[in-house]
């Protein structure tokens, strides 16, 4: 059996070797693992160097420094990049960890995270080591004028002030066999990532949470970045920096109680550290006002030996010597039976004159009974139609729900609490004017998101006295505040609107205006949404909103609206949006006196670029435009230097560097120049029309050595719209769909059409658009019309699973995570997040429009499962156990009626893996079995023994493709 497959390989090699002598290579499987993507990419606040992390798919990468100003590149080792944490019942998968790199404010020196390196981790799983002590991530720092790098390993955390320069602090991990301290719980701020800037906030201390293991503190060492000199501090659980570099403020939690407290210390100066607030207890959240001039946090100081301990609110004013107490449990003001939570988020109002946290109601304790057993229990869910969420939504949230919190402000110069939220009104938003609260509640519609669209009540809340006032009801998508708090700004599903908070009046702000502002492309059985987002000028006074092509400036009463791109972007066919190019995140409004960065887009071509633009209507200035893909720009915080990546199908995203006025695109890096010596491809779009007569355009690729004379194998990969991506490089990658890198550069044509849809029929919405899709490209004359396949995964799975019952085009097809029943699928649960498919039928993306009792029939007749007798192409199926999107049962009842049938299908269940795969030997494993799937079929390669034999299930772990790990 291996021989056979290797032997096709073989011929396989020879044939592509006798036909690529003279030129390019086709990929093969082997080359995924060294393929290396960015990551982290930061340009000096001088603009004179760059650095970012270059890690391949598999192996250990490394950082590259690179001068701009000379060229010249130095590299160091930063490991390899951990694979993303394993979701459980009660909390989703966490997305695998990026570098971080952060250059000081003065451009002298480069701090950057790193990773074990592969071999280290390898060897640790190899020898089954516990969590603690497995190879732990490090950092290293550069001086810039010399080039020396010092590294120092085993660090948890490290932050640079963001205004000033000299002075960094680190977080040191446990030392080796110490047990490693509970996880922090989650805050707000940046405490939960390795570096950072500054100090916006901390997360709250390890330990808080119900049943975590108590939390100690390890070394934060503060370090002189000129000379190296260090001072270490122990125990340290949680640090911030101001951003003036001038202060900076820890938590103690040490195994001597005592010890514990928050203390400020000067970089610079040998003092000894300023105790704050000292002893035992807890201390967490440190959090820095906006102007940096004073700190709060939280403290359980005072009860430190009760079980459940209360918590106590602290500030404390730089210019002070001793913290002040603000909130405890008896302040008045908050609700019966309400204490503060160490759960919820600390954040300063932006003037600095309120402070905002959580409170909850605490939970019982539980009595110890050692006495009890888990078998004399009865364990059960009960599913009540009573009920605002089904069991399942509850299980999923049960982590977020046991730790939730309810807003509460204190007013520094009012000393007054208030309580602004309760389970009445969960969600309450502060505006910039503490006097203005938004409330929000969704209780009267909880039970209806299960089949309908999600909906809540606004309130407008006093933020003086807590007095609610009603101001929309069932109202769609969220308000957002105006920079002063006067105005709340909503989209109704077809124009922008304003209300006025001192007088309540609402106002239509585009019902007027010659162009449609919400989506016209929109073919599912919901409200659209709007093109683009809305923001706001500094100054309040204007809203600058989004039509299909252009941009207007609105005032907010409805006065005074102008195109202020003149029209230019609908005349040309060019969709212009706004770009932030700020470094600074927290500036969320756009200066007036400030020129625009806009992208263009050209929605017939995907030609992309960007212009400058001003709010005084005059035409655009075009920068730069090409047939190519641009990321956004992000500018060197104190020079006019840009960082953005450049891409089409045959360019990899490399970075560049540009000038405000983009003269010239210089590229800076060059992170796979293998791809030289590799058979890549071209894409381009192609022209046709449905069956409705609609004109559409899809995208095909094509191999960059092709040739018209011939005729070629097809694979068409569909979704929904996909020519957008004619101009993105795709990455030699292993997963669950096909990579049509690897397919066009082993001589594949492939081909992605757009799709719209009727809403009711979307099954035959699907077909109306890809047949007459393939008889454009097959008019041509390069395609052999007997080896045309199609793939596609979740909703394209779903309409291939529906298109071969209805046509006989395709000589193979693959569907991966297809739905085959609707009937049964609208009554499914996506258990990822719990929630009931209902919705999904009636009012989002399968788009039947209703109900079963409503539609009986189209559910029906856009079931596969109910035309399986018509199937007569061979059809794989990949469809996972742990699914948490499409019930996987969908599969197999789809594989069941193809086998009852007598008809050619395989399924492929990698157990325990979601909707998509996630196990990169397992990617490896369903790429190959793919490949060999449509070349069999499409290329006439022989078939391997999976596909005639089967495998066992006592031989699942003996097959030929866990040793043929490369493949061809």
């Amino acid at each position: 059996m291996f021989h056979r497959i290797l032997s096709y390989s073989a011929v396989v090699s020879l044939l592509v070797c006798s036909a690529f002598a003279q030129g390019k290579r086709p990929l093969n499987h082997q080359d995924y693992d060294s393929w290396r993507a960015i990551a982290g990419q930061r340009l000096s606040p001088d603009g004179k160097f760059l650095a970012y992390a270059a890690f391949p798919q598999e192996g250990d990468g490394e950082l590259i420094l690179r001068n701009l100003v000379t060229g010249k590149e130095t590299r160091y080792p930063a490991g390899a990049r951990p694979a993303p944490a394993a979701g459980s019942e009660e909390a989703p998968a966490v997305e695998a960890r990026g570098a971080t790199i952060l250059f000081s404010s003065n451009s002298r020196t480069l701090v950057f995270s790193t990773f074990p390196s592969k071999g280290d981790t390898d060897k640790g799983k190899k020898e089954k080591k516990t969590p603690d002590q497995m190879p732990k991530d490090g950092m290293v720092i550069v001086d810039l004028a010399s080039g020396q790098s010092t590294p120092i390993p085993r660090v948890k955390r490290f932050v640079l002030p963001e205004n000033a320069a000299g002075y960094m602090a680190y977080l040191k991990e446990a030392p080796e066999g110490v047990p490693a301290a509970a996880a922090p719980a989650t805050g707000n701020g940046d405490s939960d990532q390795q570096g950072g800037r500054g100090g916006r906030g901390g997360a709250g201390a390890a330990g808080a949470g119900r049943g975590a293991r108590p939390e100690f503190g390890t070394d934060m060492v503060l370090r002189n970045l000129t000379d190296a000199a260090e001072r270490t501090f122990s125990d340290v659980v949680e640090f911030s920096f101001s951003d003036d570099g001038k202060q900076i403020v820890y938590a103690v939690s040490a195994r001597d109680t005592a010890k514990n407290g928050v203390s400020a210390v000067r970089p610079g100066v040998a003092d000894a550290p300023a105790a704050l607030l000292a002893g035992k207890g807890k201390y967490l959240k440190l959090t820095w006002d906006e102007k940096q001039t004073e700190i709060a946090f939280l403290s359980s100081h005072d009860d430190a030996a009760a079980k459940q301990p209360k918590w106590k609110l602290y500030r404390w004013d730089r210019q002070s010597p001793a913290v002040a107490e603000l909130v405890s449990a008896d302040t008045p003001g908050l609700r019966s039976g309400f204490a503060i939570s160490d759960k919820g988020n600390l954040s300063f109002s932006k003037d600095g004159t309120h402070l905002s946290f959580g409170v909850a109601v605490p939970a019982p304790e539980k009595a110890d009974n050692p006495d009890a057993s888990t078998d004399d229990k009865a364990v059960v869910d009960l599913w009540s139609y009573k009920d605002d969420y089904i069991q399942p939504i509850q299980k999923v949230r049960a982590t977020r729900d046991r730790d939730r919190t309810y807003t509460a402000v204190y007013s520094i110069p009012g000393r007054k609490l208030l309580q602004l939220a309760d389970a009445e009104l969960e969600t309450v938003t502060p505006s910039e004017n503490p006097q203005f609260v938004l409330g929000s509640d969704d209780r009267p519609y909880r039970r209806a998101q299960d089949y309908d669209e999600r909906y809540s009540d606004a309130y407008l809340v006093d933020g003086a006295t807590g007095a609610r006032k009603l101001i929309s009801t069932k109202a769609r998508g969220q308000m957002t505040w105006s920079p002063s708090g006067r105005y709340l700004l909503s989209f109704d599903g077809k124009d922008w609107n304003t209300i006025s908070v001192p007088d309540g009046k609402t106002v239509n702000l585009t019902a007027n205006l010659p162009v449609k502002f919400w989506n016209e492309e929109t073919d599912t059985p919901s409200t659209p949404g709007a093109y683009g987002q809305a923001n706001w000028t500094k100054d309040g006074k204007s809203i600058l909103l989004s039509d299909e092509y252009d941009i207007w400036r609105i005032a907010p009463d409805g006065s005074g609206a102008r195109n202020i791109t003149a029209g230019y972007g609908r005349a040309h066919n060019l969709r212009f949006r706004m770009l932030r190019t700020e470094t600074d995140p927290r500036e969320r409004w756009i200066d007036p006196a400030q020129p625009l960065l806009l992208q263009a887009d050209n929605l017939k071509t995907w030609e992309s670029g960007f212009f400058r633009g001003t709010l005084d209507g005059v035409q655009p200035k075009q920068l730069v435009m090409a047939n190519k893909s641009f990321s956004a720009p992000v500018k060197a915080k104190d020079a006019d230097v840009y960082l953005l990546t450049e891409q089409n199908f045959n360019q990899f995203p490399d970075l560049f560097v540009t000038d405000g006025a983009f003269k010239e695109l210089r590229k800076v890096s060059d992170l796979n120049p293998q791809k030289a010596q590799l058979n890549w491809g071209t894409s381009e779009l192609v022209a046709f029309k449905n069956a409705d007569g609609v004109p559409l355009s899809a995208a095909l690729y094509k191999p960059e050595n092709f040739d018209p004379k011939k005729q070629y194998p097809m694979i068409v990969y569909i979704y929904e719209r996909l020519t957008q991506n004619v101009n993105h490089f795709v990455n030699p990658a292993p997963g669950h769909s096909i990579n049509i890198t690897y397919y066009v550069s082993n001589g594949y044509l492939v081909l992605t059409p757009d799709i719209v849809y009727t809403v009711g029929y979307p099954g035959q919405s699907a077909l109306k658009c890809v047949l007459p899709a393939i008889q454009a490209v097959v008019d041509k004359g390069f395609v052999n019309e007997k080896a045309i396949g199609i793939q596609g995964h979740s909703w394209g799975g779903y309409q291939i699973a529906y298109m071969v019952t209805q046509t006989n085009r395709f000589r193979a097809a693959e569907a991966g995570a297809p739905v085959a029943d609707m009937i049964s699928a609208y009554d499914g649960i996506r258990w990822g997040t719990g929630i009931p498919r209902q919705f999904q039928y009636e009012h989002t993306q399968s788009r039947i429009g209703g109900s079963i009792w409503q539609f009986p029939t189209r559910f029906i007749e856009n079931s596969p499962i109910f035309w399986a007798d018509r199937v007569q192409t061979p059809l794989m199926i990949l469809q996972n156990d742990g699914d948490d999107a499409v019930p996987w049962y969908q599969g197999i009842e789809y594989f069941l009626a193809l086998r009852r049938l007598g008809k050619e299908v395989y399924l492929f269940n990698y157990n325990g893996e979601p909707h998509h795969i996630n196990k990169r030997p397992n990617q490896k494993d369903y790429t190959i079995r793919m490949q060999q799937f449509f070349d069999h079929y499409l290329k006439g390669a022989p078939a391997p023994d999976w596909m005639e034999k089967g495998v066992p299930y006592l031989e699942r772990d003996k097959t030929e493709l866990q040793r043929l790990s490369g493949g061809q």
